[in-house]
């Protein structure tokens, strides 16, 4: 960051499917630390849903605190130098067009025998420049690329490319939010309209679980706390308390609740993974992209494979082995 306003712009950035850049997520912390490495890719694993086993690779520059916060998080992590940052600091000794070729020469290498050679001539041009280079472990060629890391990026120019379209931005205050409690201004604006609404409702008690909340007009509503939602809707849709389940929450205080959360602990987002109802029909139902086979079974015998009519225990002929839904046709019959 610059100007009146310090601090250090983390980002991580990838590649979609055009080759173009994909910037993924970033962060402003005090200094580049592990904590603040570690603190900053926990935040982008659980995002992207990444676990210490998962199959991603991560090229850097070697910046201070990111090589062990990468190590503890995520240990089964392929890891990439940014081969131009070797090269820069390369160039504090050795300079000139001769050793840059011969640094590519070796990087850009596919296999460990060829690797070998171009090392070698590169210790017959400058031996110091060599035992400098082969203390750096080989992440940084493409022969040392395993199996399962598929890229053949050697810089991480991505970064770069994206950090100098932020320099306009560097001296721009970071927006901040000034609020009394643990709530932005805008959310306790909206809570306070509605607890203003809550005091016009009365409340009867419905069961261990259940709250019956009754308005000025006769109107009525159910707020469940096994479940923890309200008939209205109201808070499974902004995840914002309705009036009813304040007045809910203000009549449990009143006759003795213990152990009730403030009310500012009930606002929240909603759960990120969307779990598929069991009734819900596939995507693209009735098309030939997408079809769900499924077995058939006899409903006499509990036999798979076969439907009544086909059943052999009874004598029948037909054969009928899967059934494809989302079909006109459900079986196909061979006699």
């Amino acid at each position: 960051m610059k100007g009146p306003y310090p601090g250090q712009v983390l980002t991580v950035v990838g590649l979609d499917s055009n080759n173009g850049i994909y910037p993924l997520a970033y962060a402003i912390v005090k200094a580049e630390t592990k904590s603040s490495w570690s603190c900053f890719l926990e935040c982008l694993g659980e995002d992207l849903e990444l676990s210490t086993n998962s199959n991603f690779t991560f090229i850097y520059d070697r910046k201070k605190g990111i090589l062990p916060a990468i190590a503890n998080l995520f240990p089964t992590a392929e890891h990439r130098f940014c081969l131009q940052h070797i090269h820069e600091n390369m160039k504090l000794q050795w300079r000139g067009k001769e050793h840059k070729d011969h640094l590519w020469k070796c990087a850009t290498t596919t296999t460990i025998r060829h690797f070998d050679r171009f090392m070698e001539d590169f210790k017959k041009f400058n031996s110091k420049a060599y035992d400098w280079l082969k203390k750096i472990p080989p992440e940084w060629v493409r022969a040392h690329i395993s199996g399962r890391a598929h890229t053949n990026i050697l810089l991480n120019n991505l970064c770069e490319v994206f950090s100098s379209k932020l320099l306009d931005a560097r001296d721009k205050p970071i927006i901040t939010y000034k609020s009394q409690g643990p709530l932005t201004p805008t959310t306790t604006k909206l809570l306070d309209g509605v607890k203003k609404n809550a005091s016009q409702y009365t409340c009867i008690f419905n069961g261990a679980d259940k709250t019956q909340v009754t308005g000025t007009m006769g109107e009525q509503f159910v707020v469940n706390w096994r479940d923890k939602n309200c008939s209205c809707w109201h808070w499974e849709i902004i995840r914002i308390p309705c009036s009813h389940l304040v007045s809910a929450i203000w009549d449990k205080v009143e006759h003795g609740a213990k152990n009730v959360p403030p009310l500012e602990e009930w606002v929240g987002r909603p759960e990120k993974k969307r779990k598929r109802a069991q009734t819900k029909e596939p995507k693209n139902q009735g098309k030939s992209l997408t079809r769900m086979v499924l077995t058939v079974t006899c409903s006499k015998f509990k036999n798979k494979g076969y439907n009544t009519r086909s059943c052999k225990e009874q004598g029948g002929q037909n054969e009928v082995r899967n059934v494809v839904a989302g079909g006109k046709k459900l079986s196909k019959e061979k006699k």
